[in-house]
């Protein structure tokens, strides 16, 4: 049975309303999933998640044995200092509806959690990981790990948006070719 999946040791999550577990919960924003309707099939009814159950990351992350990744927003303090260890290493969840590739004006919603800051995140807790399991299990670990990412509607959105200035800026094409090029330096 379970062959790959067994040695699959953490999921790191980064996107946008498709694969967020409750990030937007915990910040200042109407992009919010945390009232009747969303979650009805959860028995503790709205979790945060923009759907009426298991999202992606849940489904991939139960495929693969491992928790639902938590919300990075629900691990960290008033201080933005990671207060808990062991839930990093079998993942976390960055993804934040309403959130892009782009920040700023482009942005839909710059009340969400960009993928640049999603990544800026990233990087806290893989220095806790570091601190944690030391440099060279981290780099195991994390290439033994999945990366799911799933973003970009939101910047569509943003720019076939009737009020959008965008269209007299940028052709759809070069409008694309920025977020790949954006994309790609996030990605690294």
């Amino acid at each position: 049975s379970g062959g790959m999946c067994e040695s699959v040791p953490g999921l790191y999550v980064f996107g946008d309303s498709l694969v967020d577990v409750g990030n937007n919960n915990y910040i200042r924003t109407l992009a919010r999933a945390n009232y009747p309707r969303y979650g009805i099939d959860f028995p503790t009814g709205p979790t945060g998640r923009f759907c009426n159950g298991k999202n992606v990351a849940d489904l991939l992350s139960e495929k693969v044995g491992l928790p639902s990744p938590p919300p990075y927003m629900s691990l960290v303090s008033d201080s933005k200092n990671l207060n808990t260890t062991n839930a990093t290493v079998t993942g976390v969840s960055f993804a934040s509806g309403g959130s892009g590739v782009f920040t700023g004006p482009e942005a839909l919603d710059n009340s969400t959690i960009s993928l640049p800051k999603q990544v800026d995140y990233y990087s806290m807790v893989y220095d806790q990981l570091v601190q944690q399991l030391g440099s060279d299990r981290t780099q195991t670990h994390l290439a033994k790990s999945l990366f799911l990412i799933v973003i970009g509607s939101n910047d569509l959105f943003s720019y076939f948006n009737k009020d959008s200035k965008l269209p007299g800026q940028y052709t759809v094409q070069q409008y694309v070719d920025r977020m790949v090029y954006t994309l790609k330096g996030l990605l690294k």
